[in-house]
């Protein structure tokens, strides 16, 4: 009976330890994410690095390289929010939100039969749904390394402080080739960044993985 006490004692503080560490890796990538989410959010709020391309003669003919940088900085703030929310599992969306209860109730060929029959969505679209919730069942557990994470951050934050420092140089010099050069080297770090850090290959792959079905979450509304 004290050997069944003491192990439920450790169980549960176990447990409650675990939870905590969870909960404390949360609230630490908060922490890394939010000073490189303003930096991003100041410069989005002036406009971005576009609008200071387009303010000046001088560089508006390249403000198509400086849109494409404010998408990826933007891009790169989204994806390192989806992972600080996805640290012990992927989240739930509207698309899963929609599809899994009904999968799972129905099973797979009702469900493809319901979606077909009930509403005339074609089957290669029903397809879809069906492989990412079996993609979903399978994966939605996982966690993420939070030491690798916290080493995307630490690669995440050089660019970022660049991003800035381009949107700040362009009102500042007249070297229009330096600054223009500097922007798309700067759009391909970022773009090599998500290919090859794993952390952020695996948060886009999760959500490159979720179909486009705007029409199947609003019928879902409707129910």
């Amino acid at each position: 009976m004290i050997k069944l006490q003491i192990f439920i004692s450790v169980f549960i503080l176990t447990s409650f330890v675990s939870y905590s560490a969870l909960a404390d890796n949360f609230h630490v990538c908060r922490d890394l994410l939010q000073p490189i989410d303003n930096q991003v959010a100041s410069v989005k709020a002036r406009g971005g690095v576009w609008e200071a391309f387009e303010k000046r003669s001088l560089f508006r003919n390249h403000s198509t390289v400086a849109l494409h940088l404010d998408q990826k900085a933007i891009a790169l703030i989204y994806t390192l929010d989806y992972i600080c929310n996805s640290l012990n599992g992927i989240p739930r969306n509207d698309v899963s939100n929609y599809i899994l209860p009904l999968w799972r109730e129905k099973g797979e060929q009702e469900f493809i039969k319901y979606q077909i029959d009930g509403y005339g969505y074609a089957l290669e679209e029903v397809m879809t749904w069906v492989k990412y919730a079996k993609y979903y069942e399978k994966n939605h557990k996982r966690k993420l390394d939070f030491g690798q994470v916290q080493e995307t951050m630490k690669k995440s934050k050089p660019l970022v402080d660049r991003f800035v420092d381009i949107a700040h140089k362009v009102k500042k010099t007249n070297k229009v080739k330096e600054v223009v050069e500097k922007a798309k080297d700067l759009v391909h770090e970022f773009a090599n960044l998500h290919k090859t850090d794993p952390i952020l290959k695996q948060a886009d792959g999760e959500n490159l993985a979720i179909p486009h079905a705007s029409t199947l979450t609003e019928s879902g509304d409707e129910m």
